[in-house]
């Protein structure tokens, strides 16, 4: 596998948060007009009054942005997704900065506090082999083709799946998810999702703070994740 062959095909970035704000269609313009004030032209735009704010911009790249509203108890969602990102991680951070900025100048809340947080990073690598899964099966896990057919039919493609917990000690206790597979719509590349969980509250008024977040994500898959991957593959 090729790790500099790397193509960021999904960003995202979830937070959870109280107390709730107010869904109506007045709060439902002034997104809006905070979002353009920020750079940010909506192109689509949904509403269902109490419950969802769903507006997407199309050009000049992709951006999907929900406020929602759960429960009970009553506690909100800011979802933030570039879901089929040209551009680098950085410059999807500046647009979740703005649209945090917008959406403080809406909802303004001195005491807002952050719940819960995830970010997910979907990653595709070029392989050498004529099917990724065959390099991750044979080469990376030393697994023979042969065992495969226990099955009793092809396999078309298939992976691994990690859950790891929080580790004691961590100032930020995060769980993490990675899942490395076989990408089924171009079988020679290997599709990589990472995506960290932020169980713990933190304190009322903490900011939200995307880049830490999606850095740290990014920082694991270049260390660990690659690591694990090319560890048995020459």
């Amino acid at each position: 596998m090729n790790r500099d062959s790397r193509q960021t095909i999904h960003m995202g970035i979830n937070f959870i948060f109280s107390p709730m704000v107010t869904i109506d269609r007045r709060s439902y313009i002034a997104f809006q007009n905070a979002l353009l004030e920020e750079g940010i032209e909506i192109t689509k735009t949904a509403l269902q009054e109490q419950r969802e704010i769903a507006l997407t911009r199309d050009m000049p790249t992709d951006l999907e942005i929900k406020v929602s509203a759960l429960g009970p108890p009553a506690i909100g969602q800011l979802l933030i997704v570039a879901p089929h990102p040209s551009r680098d991680l950085n410059l999807f951070i500046q647009e979740i900065e703005a649209v945090l900025r917008a959406f403080d100048a809406t909802w303004p809340e001195q005491n807002r506090q952050l719940m819960r947080s995830d970010a997910t990073l979907r990653d595709l690598f070029e392989t050498d082999a004529d099917h990724a899964f065959q390099e991750l099966w044979e080469t990376r896990l030393k697994q023979s083709q042969e065992s495969l057919a226990a099955f009793g039919r092809p396999v078309l493609g298939g992976g691994l799946r990690f859950v790891m917990p929080p580790v004691a000690g961590e100032p930020r206790p995060v769980q993490i998810e990675v899942k490395i597979e076989s990408f089924l719509r171009d079988t020679k590349k290997m599709f990589v999702e990472t995506q960290f969980t932020w169980p713990s509250p933190m304190p009322a008024g903490t900011t939200f703070d995307p880049a830490f977040r999606l850095h740290q994500v990014d920082d694991y898959i270049e260390q660990q994740v690659l690591s694990f991957i090319l560890g048995g593959i020459p």
